[in-house]
């Protein structure tokens, strides 16, 4: 699954113009880096509205079972599913972000790592999105089997739309091929990830020294 991200970008309008996607002022203007993206907060997307545009939406789809927000879609499934089936026929998306975070340890002393790309480059993660009352979006993002050091602690991780692929994948192309084994690395950080009320740069801090978490 994923739960948790991260997008530190500062400038949106030097995103959108790495996406290929227009921006509005405001939403520029009004952005702050985020750094422990939560379901049911706010985050963005792109997506082809007569040109791309990368937009404010809600992290977490419609509600599910008992209530629940949709935040995560299997890609192997969501075609099929009557909750994610017109989205995935018309209304595609792509979620900026620069990491995940999962978490290993039993649940008392969970412990956080974020997993980015090993070079320091933006990630676009692949989602489904609906426009919910009063017009505003929201998105689940698609997971797919964890590959490379992810799998050590999850058996879900976001599905990476590659380097020139976010316009296939938006106008309704198959979805993305699983990233390569070494697409991703896991960096262990502190315990301030842990709870969602926490969303500045401490979360990406190291662990203490007695946490840290060995990547199988």
């Amino acid at each position: 699954m994923c739960g948790r991200f991260t997008l530190t970008e500062k400038d949106l309008v030097r995103l959108a113009r790495a996406l290929g996607a227009v921006v509005d002022p405001a939403l520029a203007d009004d952005w702050r880096p985020r750094y422990n993206i939560a379901p049911g907060s706010s985050a963005l997307l792109v997506r082809d509205a007569g040109g791309l545009r990368l937009e404010r939406a809600r992290f977490g789809h419609g509600a599910g079972v008992q209530g629940k927000l949709q935040f995560n879609a299997r890609v192997e499934t969501a075609a099929g599913k009557r909750s994610f089936r017109a989205a995935w026929a018309g209304r595609r998306c792509a979620i900026p972000a620069d990491g995940f975070y999962e978490w290993g340890g039993d649940r008392r002393s969970r412990r956080p790592v974020w997993f980015h790309d090993p070079a320091g480059r933006p990630l676009l993660f692949a989602g489904l999105y609906g426009v919910e009352d009063g017009g505003a979006l929201a998105f689940s993002i698609l997971t797919t089997a964890a590959r490379g050091p992810v799998a050590a602690l999850h058996d879900r991780m976001p599905v990476l739309v590659p380097e020139g692929g976010l316009v296939a994948w938006l106008g309704g192309g198959a979805a993305p091929e699983p990233a390569p084994e070494d697409a991703l690395a896991g960096t262990p950080v502190c315990d301030r990830a842990n709870a969602i009320a926490n969303d500045d740069p401490g979360c990406l801090e190291p662990p203490e020294p007695e946490r840290q978490l060995r990547l199988l």
